[in-house]
This record gives structure tokens, sequence and C-alpha cells, in this order.
């Protein structure tokens, strides 16, 4: 099972601008295209918790979503096939211009695609491109329960440099820990008025 390729679907059917902003209702572990089950997760634990394993379009590592997160997916075509990082820059900032309304301030744009407080990751993101159609996902950390992570997930074989040997734990951070009081509510809400103001301004 993947998430969010209905949204894919149907722009491929009518193709316009689509997103899709929520916040998980429950736990499930997303893997990459190309990730592998015995290599990402502790199997036996997200059996035992009967965690879903879901799959998603693009690349990037394993992540756990749950309540507490932000997941912002969209798709839509852009002038370029190529381009990833400037498109991935360009989303991001959408949650920087969001968050920043709401009093957030010292983010930074770390590795190929995070956003990072103090060092310390609190949104990740893919990327899945079809020509120029370009399909992007993101969750942003605000105030879920970060020891899942250590609890489903292995120390990924691929991580960016800044992330300097961390465990999961020392690695990211969320909204509530870095003493921002928000709801994914007023997160989204927040988010949602800038999708819509620039989502057909991508280019």
């Amino acid at each position: 099972m993947t998430v969010n390729e209905d949204l894919l679907d149907r722009y491929l059917g009518d193709p316009h601008p689509l997103y899709r902003l929520y916040e998980p209702e429950r736990i499930c572990i997303v893997m990459g295209a190309g990730g592998k089950v015995e290599a990402d997760v502790f199997v036996e634990q997200v059996e035992l918790d009967q965690v879903p394993v879901l799959r998603r379009r693009g690349g990037g590592g394993s992540v756990v979503l749950s309540p507490g997160q932000a997941v912002l997916a969209l798709v839509t075509e852009v002038s370029s096939p190529f381009q990833n990082r400037t498109y991935f820059r360009a989303i991001n900032h959408w949650f920087r211009l969001a968050l920043q309304a709401l009093g957030v301030s010292g983010l930074e744009d770390r590795g190929i695609s995070d956003l990072a407080i103090g060092g310390r990751k609190i949104l990740g993101t893919s990327l899945y491109r079809r020509r120029k159609v370009l399909f992007y996902q993101a969750s942003l950390l605000v105030d879920n329960d970060l020891s899942l992570f250590d609890r489903y997930l292995r120390f990924p074989s691929r991580v960016p440099d800044y992330r300097e040997g961390r465990g999961h734990l020392e690695f990211c951070t969320n909204l509530r820990l870095e003493g921002y009081a928000l709801s994914v509510r007023d997160v989204m809400d927040s988010l949602e008025g800038v999708v819509r103001e620039q989502l057909f301004r991508l280019d």
C-alpha cells in the first residue's frame, strides 16, 4: 500500500495542482521506494504492536508517521524535469513562512531537503518525479512522540552529514520541545494559507 498516491493518480487523470494537508490518525511506518523492511525497521516490534508498514513514491529513508505531525502532500507540474534541490527548498520555504507567522524562529535548511532548528531535524521530505510532474511529501514534527522513532526504526544506512552519528532522539526535535506551544491544527491552518497562495507560483 502506498501513501497519498491517489493524489498522483487524480492529477494524471486531470492535470491541475493538488495538495493534501493532514495529521495522521494512527501510527504507521512509511518506507521510501527503495527501502527494505528488514534493514529499516525492527520487524518484531512492528509486528508485535501491529503497526502497518506502507510505502511511498520517491526516495528517502523510512519514517514514522503519527499523531502530532503535520503532513503535506502535493502534486503539480513544474517547468524543469530536473532541479530537485531547488524545488525542495522552494516548498520547504512554505513551512518556514507558515511557522514564522506563528512566532517560530531559528529554522535552517540542512542536508539535501531537511529543515532543522539548532542542528536538529524538524521536517523530513520526499520527492518523486515523472518528467515535469512533481510529487512532494513532507512531515513536520509538532508535538509527536519522538520515542517511536527509536522503537520502530533502525539507524538508517544513508544519513546527511549534519546528523554526525546521532541517534534518532538526539537528531530529531519537534516544536513542543523547542518551546512552542502550538497544536497541529495551528500549524496546518497557517500552512494551508501559504500553500493556497504559493502553489500556483512554484516556478
